[in-house]
Formats: C-alpha cells, structure tokens, sequence
C-alpha cells in the first residue's frame, strides 16, 4: 500500500461528508476506444479541506456468495488509520492480487481465457480513482483505457467489489468481454472517524 499525499481535516466542506452504508455502488460502466497515445489523467491530489466522498448513487444488484469469486483481499485500512489521508493499494498488496483473481474466476466461469496485469493500465486505474477522490465526477467521462469499470463504497475487500461487479448486468459484460486480454486495478481508501471509504477501478485492454 501507498500513501498519497490527500489529506483530511477537520474543516466542513458542503455537500461533501459521507456517512458510511453497506450499500456498495457502482458506476455504469463503457467501452469506449481511445487512441493508441492516451495517457492516464492525472489530476491534482485533493488539497487538506478534502471530506471523504459523499455517497449518493445507490446500486442493489449484488451478487451472492459463489465459488468463482473466493479470494478475500481485505483492504488495509489499519495503515489509513488515525492518518486522515487516502491511501491506495498497490502490487505489494493482497487486495491487488485478489481482484484479479476473482475477474478470472468469472472469465473461467464464462468459458474465457484469464486477463494478464498490466502495470499502465493500473496506472490509469490509479489516476482514474485519484480524480474521484479529488471530487472529479463519478463516471466514464474521464476514462483514458478501452474500459473500465467503477464502484464507490465501503467496499471493504476485492471479493466484496467484484461480488457487486458480478451481480450488475453491466459490469458483468465488460468482465466478460472476450476482446479483453489485460487489465490494471486500483483502490484507494480512507479511514476517518466518520467511516471507511473506499474508491476502485478496473481497467481494461
């Protein structure tokens, strides 16, 4: 796990508190092409007024435990503790590891090949989780990959996020999607007293 370098602070920001729910949510996702020269959007860290993001959109289509998703990957909110900062996952971490894992579980399930990790598109993951954070929208309009696919928590572990990507009609056809042959991962996540938070991507080649 890394620390960025968005901080909390005490300050009320409107519009922008979170209370936590169980609820998970996920931004519709799309497959849009980009050209081959794309790069990720970068988009500046949150400045120390910064609140954990409000959780607006709601999203019931969860899936039920099933074996083909069955890596945990518990997020490591023990080092956001006590911090106020976001924090984001990276290849050091269980979480990482486990989503992918759990995408190829249900590409295996669908009869399809298993997506290898591709560090530019987790890179573009990461920067895509960035700009929510910084309180960019929640939604496609920044994407830079072929795809991509979005959720918004507390999502508290990679079996959780791709339970809830698994039990949405759209998340499912990207996760599905025999053109895919690579994909990045990225969550970034906090640990307030309000709540936990957390941000994911999936990104898609």
């Amino acid at each position: 796990m890394t620390q960025s370098e968005a901080a909390f602070s005490s300050q009320t920001v409107e519009n922008s508190r979170a209370e936590p729910t169980p609820s998970p949510v996920a931004a519709s996702s799309t497959d849009n092409s980009t050209s081959a020269g794309s790069q990720p959007t970068q988009t500046p860290a949150p400045d120390a007024t910064a609140e954990p993001p409000e959780n607006t959109e709601q999203n019931n289509e969860t899936g039920g435990s099933d074996a083909a998703t069955t890596a945990y990957g518990a997020v490591p909110f023990e080092y956001a503790a006590g911090t106020d900062k976001w924090w984001y996952i990276d290849s050091s971490d269980t979480a990482y590891w486990a989503v992918q894992e759990n995408i190829n579980a249900i590409r295996a399930e669908a009869g399809l090949s298993a997506l290898t990790m591709d560090e530019s598109l987790s890179e573009a993951a990461s920067a895509r989780c960035e700009s929510f954070v910084a309180g960019g929208p929640f939604d496609h309009s920044g994407m830079t990959t072929r795809s991509e696919i979005c959720a918004k928590g507390p999502l508290r572990s990679a079996s959780e996020v791709c339970e809830a990507w698994k039990g949405s009609a759209d998340h499912y056809a990207n996760i599905v999607n025999p053109d895919f042959t690579t994909m990045g991962v990225s969550c970034w996540f906090c640990d307030t007293a309000e709540g936990q938070y957390t941000y994911w991507t999936v990104t898609f080649g």
